[in-house]
């Protein structure tokens, strides 16, 4: 009889702690999905930065959030700068920057709908855009 009152505590005890450990993990998973959520806002804040300097001629795509926009472009070239933000067909939404010469101004812009758009440039030189 003792055996069986043992044998019965242990699986209570076992199940108490698989419980226990069960509602932990849970409580740990809630903090991950936490700090995945606050990850993922930072990345959404940080999404439009493109921190690269390119050279000549370039088409990149970029994902834009509908509403106002604001780009900062910068061009240290001599020669013709043109900047076009494309819809994926090719049709331009804006264009962003059609100076000859070294340039640096902003551009405000209103996207039209959240999705995939191209930058187009077309130019000789270095230049960047990022997005403010």
């Amino acid at each position: 009889m003792k055996n069986h009152i043992k044998f019965v505590l242990s699986l209570v005890i076992l199940f108490l702690l698989v419980i226990a450990c069960n509602s932990d993990k849970s409580g740990k998973d809630k903090n991950t999905n936490q700090k995945q959520t606050k990850d993922t806002v930072k990345i959404n804040e940080d999404q439009y930065r493109m921190d690269e300097v390119f050279t000549d001629s370039k088409d990149q795509v970029i994902d834009l959030i509908k509403g106002p926009a604001t780009f900062i472009i910068k061009y240290e070239g001599e020669g013709k700068f043109l900047c076009n933000l494309k819809d994926a067909d090719g049709t331009i939404i804006e264009t962003l920057a059609n100076v000859t010469g070294k340039y640096s101004g902003k551009k405000k812009v209103d996207v039209p709908e959240t999705k995939a758009y191209v930058l187009d440039v077309e130019t000789v030189g270095r230049w960047s855009v990022y997005r403010e």
